[in-house]
């Protein structure tokens, strides 16, 4: 927004943190609204439900379990007074962040968030939840979903530590190069060995974040190529992972990945709505966000033995959840499935 009227959103989102007035039929409204996006993001989205179930496969008693929009159940059966006590023990002032990025003045910002927000009335019901840390797993898990869907699809998630919760803090950052060796651009090597290369997959791709609260999956997905199936597209991700924890990189290739991992975080620095959500997360997951600053050189630090480790440390069969897509036939007259979305790439 422009810079004269962040007084307006203060106010705006200040009244709106405790005086949200929640009427029967505005909510009765809106709850068939999120129904109607679950409905065309998830259940009419192969993809996307076999990600949710995936999800709740791989972690057992982890909130990550539960998809952020909740199950069609907890919309169907949502009550007005369940938001009513939702509201007024989460939206107070004593459980928010404000994160400002842009031309302002930092004392000004600090005055308007005093005037604004330093009246209101902290919750008095306010207790964190207690820790629920992922149970240690004990072994490969298998889901299959059917759906109907045009093409099959996998996941594969290996469980592995954030910067919160690692034993030593260079394991995320060589997790995230090591997502980058696998899924870093059109040379980086899935793209590289299977799509391009052995041509067992249409399309093959990784992803890890180390902001994360609690234990995170780096995942491996893909599609097969026509004439290949599930199976051969599962054996050659192994393959790949194989070579990660059996070989060191090569220094030619960790010097590109990790230029292109750096590249990566800077231009997104470019973006102010992307640079304030960075540091809402940092902050609200219990990381200072001054962490942001040691991205690029952690990265540049990052050793082949660094990545190898981490392969040897986490990518095995025992901590691993496969999701298949089992395509059944779709209905013609089916609208077309909305992307699945949600930063499941690197």
């Amino acid at each position: 927004m422009e810079r004269s009227r962040l007084p307006v959103s203060f106010e705006l989102e200040a009244d709106r943190m405790r005086n949200l007035l929640l009427q029967p039929e505005e909510v009765a409204k809106e709850t068939r609204v999120v129904m109607e996006e679950r409905r065309l993001r998830t259940e009419d989205n192969p993809q996307a439900l076999t990600y949710e179930q995936f999800n709740a496969t791989a972690f057992l008693n982890s909130p990550y379990r539960i998809p952020v929009i909740g199950w069609m159940n907890d919309l169907e059966t949502l009550r007005l007074e369940d938001l009513q006590v939702w509201y007024q023990k989460w939206y107070a002032p004593n459980n928010a962040t404000l994160v400002v990025v842009g031309d302002v003045q930092p004392e000004a910002v600090h005055a308007l968030a005093q005037q604004y927000f330093g009246p209101l009335e902290p919750s008095p019901d306010l207790t964190p939840p207690k820790p629920r840390p992922e149970i240690p797993q004990r072994g490969t898990r298998r889901i299959e979903v059917k759906a109907p869907a045009e093409l099959p699809f996998l996941m594969m998630g290996y469980k592995v530590p954030v910067l919160l919760t690692a034993g030593e803090d260079w394991e995320a950052y060589a997790l995230e190069v090591l997502a980058g060796v696998l899924d870093g651009g059109s040379s980086a090597r899935l793209s590289r060995e299977l799509v391009r290369g052995t041509q067992v997959a249409a399309e093959a791709g990784a992803g890890y974040s180390l902001y994360g609260r609690q234990q995170s999956l780096l995942t491996l997905s893909g599609t097969p190529s026509p004439g290949q199936d599930i199976a051969a597209l599962e054996q050659a991700l192994r393959e790949q992972i194989h070579l990660l924890r059996e070989q060191p990189v090569s220094a030619g290739e960790l010097e590109r990945v990790k230029a292109q991992v750096v590249a990566a975080n800077v231009y997104e620095q470019d973006s102010a709505f992307y640079q304030a959500m960075k540091i809402g997360t940092l902050e609200t997951v219990g990381l200072d966000w001054r962490v942001l600053d040691d991205y690029v050189p952690r990265i540049r630090a990052v050793t082949a033995e660094q990545v190898q480790a981490v392969a040897r440390n986490y990518l095995h069969d025992d901590g691993l959840t496969v999701g298949v897509l089992d395509p059944q036939p779709m209905d013609p007259n089916a609208p077309p499935a909305m992307p699945m979305g949600g930063g499941h790439g690197h």
